[in-house]
Order: C-alpha cells, then structure tokens, then sequence
C-alpha cells in the first residue's frame, strides 16, 4: 500500500506524510499535531523554516484551515529534530 501523499502549505510541494509535520487549529491558534490524532482539519508542513516562513507570508494556515487562523510566532517543534532532511 502507498503512503499517503500531502501538499506543504509553504512550499506546495507533494511528499508523504511521513515526511511533514501537522498542525490544527485550537483556540484559534495553529499548534503543531506532532500525535497526529488531536480533532480537526489538519495543515502539513516540512519541518524547514524556509516552508514556515513561505506559509506565514501567504497567510496559508487560515487558507489552509478554511477560517482566519493566529500563526505569528509559529516555530517550527523543535522536538523533531528533521531539519535538513530531502524534500
């Protein structure tokens, strides 16, 4: 069976999901889904600043989440440790 496939709401880059990290909205805020089981639409995004950094400037959270979303200040889980990885 496939992995599933998933856009990068920063780069718009297809990758498996493997290799993105989610976030969902709580409280009106984009928070990092690292379980991948918190409720709600979810938005991916490779763990590279640069993708963050495209994704906050187009406004592609609230975009993504169909609903204005707080995203400033957003980090990139710095438990995960992918940085540097191919994408």
């Amino acid at each position: 069976m496939a992995a599933p496939i998933r856009t990068c709401i920063g780069c718009r880059r297809t990758a498996p999901q493997a290799e993105l990290q989610r976030y969902v909205v709580v409280d009106g805020r984009a928070t990092p889904d690292p379980s991948r089981r918190l409720p709600g639409r979810g938005s991916w995004l490779h763990d590279d600043p640069t993708c963050l950094d495209q994704a906050l400037r187009r406004g592609a959270f609230s975009r993504s989440q169909r609903r204005q979303v707080e995203a400033s200040g957003l980090k990139p889980p710095p438990e995960l440790g992918r940085e540097g990885r191919n994408r």
